[in-house]
Protein backbone atom coordinates (compact mmCIF):
# COMPACT_ATOMS: atom_id res chain seq x y z
CA UNK A 1 0.00 0.00 0.00
CA UNK A 2 3.06 2.21 0.65
CA UNK A 3 4.40 1.55 -3.16
CA UNK A 4 4.91 4.45 -4.90
CA UNK A 5 2.31 4.88 -7.63
CA UNK A 6 2.69 7.01 -10.78
CA UNK A 7 -0.07 8.87 -11.82
CA UNK A 8 -0.99 9.85 -15.41
CA UNK A 9 -1.43 13.71 -13.96
CA UNK A 10 -0.22 16.82 -14.11
CA UNK A 11 -0.42 19.79 -11.36
CA UNK A 12 -0.79 23.70 -13.15
CA UNK A 13 2.64 25.70 -11.87
CA UNK A 14 0.56 26.88 -8.80
CA UNK A 15 0.14 23.26 -7.92
CA UNK A 16 -3.46 23.37 -7.06
CA UNK A 17 -5.14 20.43 -8.22
CA UNK A 18 -8.56 20.88 -10.56
CA UNK A 19 -11.07 18.58 -9.56
CA UNK A 20 -10.36 16.00 -12.09
CA UNK A 21 -6.86 15.80 -10.90
CA UNK A 22 -8.17 14.28 -7.29
CA UNK A 23 -10.22 12.14 -9.40
CA UNK A 24 -7.73 10.70 -11.55
CA UNK A 25 -5.30 10.59 -7.93
CA UNK A 26 -7.70 9.21 -6.27
CA UNK A 27 -8.71 6.00 -9.05
CA UNK A 28 -5.23 5.40 -8.75
CA UNK A 29 -5.56 4.03 -5.64
CA UNK A 30 -9.01 3.14 -4.76
CA UNK A 31 -9.77 1.74 -8.21
CA UNK A 32 -13.63 0.14 -8.17
CA UNK A 33 -15.83 3.24 -8.03
CA UNK A 34 -13.72 6.58 -7.83
CA UNK A 35 -12.14 6.19 -11.11
CA UNK A 36 -16.03 6.71 -12.99
CA UNK A 37 -16.68 9.57 -10.84
CA UNK A 38 -17.85 12.57 -12.67
CA UNK A 39 -15.66 15.08 -11.52
CA UNK A 40 -18.30 17.98 -11.81
CA UNK A 41 -19.71 16.18 -9.18
CA UNK A 42 -17.03 16.20 -6.47
CA UNK A 43 -17.07 18.17 -3.65
CA UNK A 44 -13.33 19.66 -2.61
CA UNK A 45 -11.75 22.19 -0.49
CA UNK A 46 -7.69 23.13 -0.33
CA UNK A 47 -5.82 24.59 1.59
CA UNK A 48 -1.61 25.09 1.26
CA UNK A 49 1.35 25.92 3.95
CA UNK A 50 4.70 26.31 3.62
CA UNK A 51 5.53 22.66 4.16
CA UNK A 52 2.74 20.88 2.40
CA UNK A 53 -1.01 21.36 0.99
CA UNK A 54 -3.85 19.77 1.75
CA UNK A 55 -7.17 18.36 0.29
CA UNK A 56 -10.30 17.11 1.30
CA UNK A 57 -12.20 15.68 -1.71
CA UNK A 58 -15.93 14.07 -1.44
CA UNK A 59 -17.84 12.03 -4.04
CA UNK A 60 -21.95 11.72 -3.98
CA UNK A 61 -23.13 8.74 -2.43
CA UNK A 62 -24.69 6.40 -5.26
CA UNK A 63 -28.56 6.48 -5.66
CA UNK A 64 -29.49 3.04 -6.05
CA UNK A 65 -25.61 0.99 -4.67
CA UNK A 66 -24.42 0.60 -1.41
CA UNK A 67 -20.70 2.42 -2.00
CA UNK A 68 -17.91 -0.41 -1.48
CA UNK A 69 -15.12 2.22 -1.54
CA UNK A 70 -15.27 5.41 1.32
CA UNK A 71 -17.26 8.53 0.07
CA UNK A 72 -14.82 10.76 1.47
CA UNK A 73 -10.55 10.85 1.60
CA UNK A 74 -7.99 13.57 2.27
CA UNK A 75 -5.18 14.50 0.05
CA UNK A 76 -1.82 15.33 1.17
CA UNK A 77 0.82 17.22 -1.49
CA UNK A 78 4.57 17.58 -0.35
CA UNK A 79 5.52 20.83 -1.11
CA UNK A 80 9.71 21.52 -2.02
CA UNK A 81 10.21 23.84 0.71
CA UNK A 82 13.92 23.27 0.80
CA UNK A 83 15.50 26.28 2.22
CA UNK A 84 16.63 26.46 6.25
CA UNK A 85 15.28 23.07 6.76
CA UNK A 86 18.21 21.14 5.01
CA UNK A 87 19.40 20.62 8.25
CA UNK A 88 16.87 17.79 8.89
CA UNK A 89 17.42 16.08 5.70
CA UNK A 90 19.82 13.35 6.82
CA UNK A 91 17.67 13.20 9.66
CA UNK A 92 13.79 13.19 8.73
CA UNK A 93 12.09 10.80 6.80
CA UNK A 94 12.21 11.00 3.16
CA UNK A 95 8.87 11.51 2.01
CA UNK A 96 8.45 7.67 0.69
CA UNK A 97 9.84 6.57 4.33
CA UNK A 98 7.25 8.97 6.17
CA UNK A 99 4.78 7.71 3.63
CA UNK A 100 5.87 3.99 4.77
CA UNK A 101 5.54 5.03 8.60
CA UNK A 102 2.64 6.89 8.21
CA UNK A 103 1.17 3.16 6.63
CA UNK A 104 2.81 1.09 9.39
CA UNK A 105 1.04 3.30 12.17
CA UNK A 106 -1.88 2.94 10.20
CA UNK A 107 -2.05 -0.84 10.65
CA UNK A 108 -1.58 -0.39 14.56
CA UNK A 109 -5.43 1.68 14.59
CA UNK A 110 -4.20 4.48 16.19
CA UNK A 111 -3.70 6.48 13.15
CA UNK A 112 -5.33 7.04 9.79
CA UNK A 113 -5.35 4.32 7.19
CA UNK A 114 -3.02 5.11 3.46
CA UNK A 115 -4.85 4.43 0.50
CA UNK A 116 -1.70 5.19 -1.57
CA UNK A 117 1.28 7.25 -1.80
CA UNK A 118 1.42 8.66 -5.49
CA UNK A 119 4.03 11.05 -7.92
CA UNK A 120 2.26 13.08 -10.60
CA UNK A 121 4.25 13.51 -14.24
CA UNK A 122 5.35 16.87 -12.86
CA UNK A 123 7.00 15.40 -10.30
CA UNK A 124 4.58 16.16 -7.51
CA UNK A 125 4.94 13.18 -4.47
CA UNK A 126 1.90 12.69 -1.75
CA UNK A 127 -0.48 10.75 -0.59
CA UNK A 128 -4.29 9.20 -0.50
CA UNK A 129 -5.77 8.30 2.99
CA UNK A 130 -8.14 8.21 5.49
CA UNK A 131 -10.57 11.16 6.37
CA UNK A 132 -10.62 11.17 9.61
CA UNK A 133 -13.85 12.30 11.48
CA UNK A 134 -12.36 14.77 13.50
CA UNK A 135 -11.22 18.36 14.29
CA UNK A 136 -8.21 20.10 15.05
CA UNK A 137 -7.51 19.90 19.02
CA UNK A 138 -7.86 23.48 21.17
CA UNK A 139 -6.15 24.51 23.79
CA UNK A 140 -8.92 24.00 26.01
CA UNK A 141 -9.41 20.82 25.37
CA UNK A 142 -6.79 19.25 27.45
CA UNK A 143 -8.03 20.87 30.33
CA UNK A 144 -10.78 17.86 29.69
CA UNK A 145 -8.68 14.95 32.02
CA UNK A 146 -10.42 13.05 29.74
CA UNK A 147 -8.99 14.34 26.51
CA UNK A 148 -5.36 14.88 28.59
CA UNK A 149 -5.25 11.82 29.57
CA UNK A 150 -6.07 10.08 26.22
CA UNK A 151 -3.12 12.45 24.33
CA UNK A 152 -0.67 10.91 27.32
CA UNK A 153 -2.02 7.81 26.23
CA UNK A 154 -1.33 8.31 22.21
CA UNK A 155 1.88 9.92 22.85
CA UNK A 156 3.37 6.94 25.02
CA UNK A 157 2.23 4.42 22.48
CA UNK A 158 3.84 6.66 19.36
CA UNK A 159 6.94 6.75 21.54
CA UNK A 160 7.72 3.39 21.96
CA UNK A 161 6.97 1.96 18.35
CA UNK A 162 9.32 -0.31 16.52
CA UNK A 163 8.33 0.48 12.82
CA UNK A 164 11.00 0.03 9.54
CA UNK A 165 11.81 3.57 9.55
CA UNK A 166 16.12 3.60 9.93
CA UNK A 167 17.10 4.79 13.95
CA UNK A 168 19.44 8.07 13.60
CA UNK A 169 21.40 9.15 17.31
CA UNK A 170 19.91 11.59 18.85
CA UNK A 171 22.66 13.56 19.36
CA UNK A 172 22.60 13.87 15.43
CA UNK A 173 19.70 15.88 16.36
CA UNK A 174 21.32 17.89 18.96
CA UNK A 175 24.34 18.64 16.35
CA UNK A 176 22.13 19.91 13.56
CA UNK A 177 19.70 22.04 15.73
CA UNK A 178 22.64 23.91 17.19
CA UNK A 179 24.14 24.27 14.26
CA UNK A 180 21.20 26.12 12.67
CA UNK A 181 20.20 28.06 15.66
CA UNK A 182 24.10 29.23 16.06
CA UNK A 183 23.67 30.52 11.95
CA UNK A 184 20.64 32.96 13.30
CA UNK A 185 22.48 33.88 16.25
CA UNK A 186 23.14 37.94 15.64
CA UNK A 187 21.80 38.11 12.09
CA UNK A 188 21.23 41.46 11.33
CA UNK A 189 18.56 40.21 8.38
CA UNK A 190 16.73 39.11 11.12
CA UNK A 191 16.65 42.16 13.42
CA UNK A 192 15.70 44.08 10.45
CA UNK A 193 12.87 42.13 9.25
CA UNK A 194 11.37 42.33 12.85
CA UNK A 195 11.68 46.33 12.57
CA UNK A 196 9.60 46.20 9.44
CA UNK A 197 7.06 44.33 10.76
CA UNK A 198 6.91 46.60 13.61
CA UNK A 199 7.82 44.43 16.15
CA UNK A 200 11.53 43.96 17.40
CA UNK A 201 13.14 40.60 18.12
CA UNK A 202 16.32 41.53 18.95
CA UNK A 203 16.59 40.32 22.24
CA UNK A 204 15.62 36.94 20.55
CA UNK A 205 17.98 37.05 17.76
CA UNK A 206 20.85 37.77 20.45
CA UNK A 207 19.94 34.87 22.54
CA UNK A 208 22.63 31.91 22.49
CA UNK A 209 19.96 29.57 21.95
CA UNK A 210 22.87 27.12 20.75
CA UNK A 211 24.86 27.21 23.95
CA UNK A 212 21.89 27.06 26.18
CA UNK A 213 20.31 23.82 24.57
CA UNK A 214 23.77 21.87 24.92
CA UNK A 215 23.45 22.62 28.62
CA UNK A 216 19.97 21.48 28.86
CA UNK A 217 20.89 18.49 26.75
CA UNK A 218 23.40 17.34 29.37
CA UNK A 219 21.25 17.79 32.18
CA UNK A 220 18.56 15.85 30.69
CA UNK A 221 21.09 13.08 29.93
CA UNK A 222 22.17 13.31 33.42
CA UNK A 223 19.01 12.54 34.75
CA UNK A 224 18.49 9.46 32.42
CA UNK A 225 15.60 11.14 29.54
CA UNK A 226 14.52 8.11 27.74
CA UNK A 227 14.34 8.03 24.27
CA UNK A 228 12.12 7.01 21.29
CA UNK A 229 10.10 8.12 18.37
CA UNK A 230 9.11 11.55 18.58
CA UNK A 231 6.87 13.61 16.23
CA UNK A 232 8.75 16.70 17.24
CA UNK A 233 5.97 19.49 15.43
CA UNK A 234 3.62 18.70 17.89
CA UNK A 235 1.71 21.68 18.28
CA UNK A 236 -2.11 20.79 18.40
CA UNK A 237 -3.10 21.07 14.70
CA UNK A 238 -1.33 17.64 14.64
CA UNK A 239 -3.66 16.40 17.42
CA UNK A 240 -7.14 15.43 15.83
CA UNK A 241 -9.90 14.85 18.17
CA UNK A 242 -12.79 12.43 17.60
CA UNK A 243 -16.03 14.05 16.61
CA UNK A 244 -17.82 10.35 17.65
CA UNK A 245 -15.62 8.30 19.31
CA UNK A 246 -16.95 4.68 20.22
CA UNK A 247 -17.13 3.70 23.69
CA UNK A 248 -13.43 2.51 25.00
CA UNK A 249 -11.59 4.11 22.08
CA UNK A 250 -9.10 6.79 22.37
CA UNK A 251 -10.61 10.88 21.72
CA UNK A 252 -7.53 11.75 19.71
CA UNK A 253 -5.58 10.80 16.55
CA UNK A 254 -2.02 11.70 16.00
CA UNK A 255 -0.61 13.03 12.30
CA UNK A 256 1.40 14.79 10.69
CA UNK A 257 5.24 13.17 10.72
CA UNK A 258 7.39 14.88 8.39
CA UNK A 259 9.66 15.36 11.29
CA UNK A 260 9.68 12.13 13.32
CA UNK A 261 12.98 11.22 14.43
CA UNK A 262 14.48 9.60 17.55
CA UNK A 263 14.64 11.69 20.42
CA UNK A 264 13.94 12.19 24.07
CA UNK A 265 10.51 11.69 24.73
CA UNK A 266 10.34 14.83 26.92
CA UNK A 267 10.89 16.90 23.82
CA UNK A 268 7.26 15.74 22.70
CA UNK A 269 6.05 15.91 26.02
CA UNK A 270 7.28 19.32 27.26
CA UNK A 271 6.63 20.42 23.80
CA UNK A 272 2.77 19.42 24.27
CA UNK A 273 2.55 21.35 27.59
CA UNK A 274 4.14 24.61 25.49
CA UNK A 275 2.04 24.25 22.64
CA UNK A 276 -1.10 25.03 24.48
CA UNK A 277 -0.39 28.79 24.68
CA UNK A 278 0.10 28.87 20.65
CA UNK A 279 -2.18 28.55 18.02
CA UNK A 280 -0.16 29.38 14.76
CA UNK A 281 -2.62 29.26 11.82
CA UNK A 282 -5.50 31.85 13.77
CA UNK A 283 -5.56 34.60 11.81
CA UNK A 284 -6.08 37.05 14.52
CA UNK A 285 -2.81 35.81 17.56
CA UNK A 286 -0.36 33.33 17.34
CA UNK A 287 -0.85 33.45 20.96
CA UNK A 288 -3.73 31.54 22.70
CA UNK A 289 -6.14 33.14 25.01
CA UNK A 290 -6.28 30.45 27.53
CA UNK A 291 -4.32 29.64 30.92
CA UNK A 292 -1.43 27.66 30.60
CA UNK A 293 -1.40 23.84 31.91
CA UNK A 294 -1.25 24.10 35.31
CA UNK A 295 1.47 21.73 37.35
CA UNK A 296 -1.46 19.44 38.79
CA UNK A 297 -2.32 19.12 35.06
CA UNK A 298 1.01 17.97 33.64
CA UNK A 299 1.35 15.77 36.84
CA UNK A 300 -1.82 14.10 35.68
CA UNK A 301 -0.12 13.92 32.33
CA UNK A 302 2.75 12.44 33.34
CA UNK A 303 1.33 9.80 35.46
CA UNK A 304 -1.04 8.83 32.47
CA UNK A 305 2.26 8.48 30.15
CA UNK A 306 3.73 6.85 32.58
CA UNK A 307 1.57 4.36 32.93
CA UNK A 308 0.70 3.76 29.35
CA UNK A 309 4.98 3.40 28.48
CA UNK A 310 5.40 1.21 31.46
CA UNK A 311 2.07 -1.31 29.97
CA UNK A 312 3.75 -1.37 26.86
CA UNK A 313 7.58 -1.47 28.09
CA UNK A 314 7.51 -3.13 30.87
CA UNK A 315 9.52 -0.49 32.86
CA UNK A 316 8.90 0.72 36.38
CA UNK A 317 8.77 4.49 35.07
CA UNK A 318 7.36 7.20 37.75
CA UNK A 319 5.24 9.90 36.80
CA UNK A 320 7.24 12.11 38.89
CA UNK A 321 10.51 10.67 36.54
CA UNK A 322 8.36 11.73 33.38
CA UNK A 323 7.31 15.51 34.38
CA UNK A 324 10.97 15.72 35.69
CA UNK A 325 11.85 14.78 32.18
CA UNK A 326 9.32 17.03 30.67
CA UNK A 327 10.67 20.21 32.42
CA UNK A 328 13.58 20.07 30.06
CA UNK A 329 11.59 19.13 27.20
CA UNK A 330 10.06 22.28 27.17
CA UNK A 331 12.77 23.85 26.09
CA UNK A 332 13.74 21.47 23.93
CA UNK A 333 10.79 21.80 21.87
CA UNK A 334 11.01 25.43 21.94
CA UNK A 335 14.24 25.67 20.19
CA UNK A 336 13.14 23.55 17.56
CA UNK A 337 9.69 26.44 16.61
CA UNK A 338 12.75 29.37 17.14
CA UNK A 339 14.80 27.37 14.79
CA UNK A 340 12.36 26.72 11.84
CA UNK A 341 10.17 30.33 12.37
CA UNK A 342 13.42 32.38 12.02
CA UNK A 343 14.62 30.29 9.14
CA UNK A 344 11.18 30.92 7.76
CA UNK A 345 12.36 34.47 7.94
CA UNK A 346 15.39 34.03 6.30
CA UNK A 347 14.23 32.14 3.66
CA UNK A 348 11.11 34.01 2.77
CA UNK A 349 11.71 37.26 4.38
CA UNK A 350 8.65 36.82 6.83
CA UNK A 351 7.93 40.02 9.10
CA UNK A 352 4.31 39.11 10.09
CA UNK A 353 3.66 41.11 13.04
CA UNK A 354 1.72 38.04 14.53
CA UNK A 355 4.55 35.62 13.88
CA UNK A 356 6.84 38.01 15.37
CA UNK A 357 5.12 38.12 18.58
CA UNK A 358 4.30 34.54 18.44
CA UNK A 359 8.60 34.64 18.73
CA UNK A 360 9.03 36.53 21.67
CA UNK A 361 6.55 34.98 23.70
CA UNK A 362 8.61 31.37 22.59
CA UNK A 363 11.43 33.63 23.67
CA UNK A 364 10.38 34.63 27.33
CA UNK A 365 8.83 30.85 27.96
CA UNK A 366 12.15 30.12 27.03
CA UNK A 367 13.82 32.16 29.42
CA UNK A 368 11.63 32.04 31.86
CA UNK A 369 11.77 27.95 32.07
CA UNK A 370 15.54 28.28 32.21
CA UNK A 371 15.88 30.49 35.19
CA UNK A 372 13.14 27.96 36.81
CA UNK A 373 15.31 24.84 35.82
CA UNK A 374 18.32 26.52 37.78
CA UNK A 375 20.69 26.20 34.77
CA UNK A 376 23.70 28.10 34.80
CA UNK A 377 24.51 30.04 31.39
CA UNK A 378 27.24 28.12 29.44
CA UNK A 379 31.20 29.88 30.21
Amino acid sequence: MATLTPVQVTLSEDKIPTKKNVRDIIGTCLTEEWPSVDPETLTMSYHASFANSYCTVERPKPATDIPTETLKVFIKFHNDNGGCLEIFKPLAPTRHEEALFCYEYGQTGLGAKIYGFFKTQDGTLGRVEEFLDARNMEPEDVENPVIRADVAKGLAGFHVLKPSLGKKTVESYYEAIIKGLTHYHKMDKLKILGKEGGVSIDKLVDYDYGMRLRNVVNKLNSIGGKTGWCIHDIQFMNVMVKNDPKEDESKIILIDFEFVMHNYRAFDIGGHFMQKMFKWFDEESRIAGCRKYTEEEKRHFCDEYARQWNKLTGDSDTADQVFLESEYGYLLAITFDIHNMLCFMDVEGDKDPLNLLGLNKLYDEFVDQYAKLKLEDPQ
